[in-house]
């Protein structure tokens, strides 16, 4: 028992250590090199804001094949307009979070591919959303690359 409370503890340890050389690069980083990297990251704002009735889902097109697989609806990422984003990115990380636990690296790669894709989009129309609707956007970005990085630590743990 005491040993699995230690070992508990020395992966937790390790998470953090782990993730103290991506807080120190997006803290150094310039906005528009993390944009190249897709290292978006920013404020976590709270939660309890209800969606607007703005992100109802109206996606035409041929649309891109892997986001359909993470959105389970044919996305064609080029034209969804600045009022449906959010919704996306919600839906994008909701499915991460559910098969973030069986997702293999190079799963975990193709939804981090998928996540650039849609934030090219963000970038296009981010001056069309409200300040309150970016930082949730940060946040949900932040939120899959922190959820990638426990997975890669865990992945070396074990």
């Amino acid at each position: 028992m005491l040993k699995s409370v230690l070992n508990l503890r020395y992966t937790g340890v390790a998470l953090l250590l782990a993730a103290l050389p991506l807080a120190s690069r997006a803290q150094n980083a310039t906005q528009d090199e993390l944009l190249r990297r897709g290292d978006l990251v920013g404020g976590r704002p709270h939660s309890s804001e209800p969606r607007t009735a703005a992100t109802t889902r109206r996606y035409l097109g041929s649309g891109d094949p892997t986001l359909a697989k993470y959105l389970h609806e044919n996305v064609e990422i080029n034209k969804i307009p600045a009022s449906q984003l959010e919704d996306l990115y919600s839906r994008f990380i909701e499915y991460t979070r559910d098969q973030r636990r069986n997702w293999s690296a190079q799963e975990w790669d193709e939804a981090s591919d998928a996540l650039s894709r849609i934030n090219a989009r963000y970038e296009a129309v981010r001056k069309d959303l409200s300040l309150e609707e970016r930082l949730n956007i940060r946040t949900m970005q932040g939120e899959f690359r922190t959820l990638q990085g426990a997975r890669r630590v865990k992945d070396r743990v074990n």
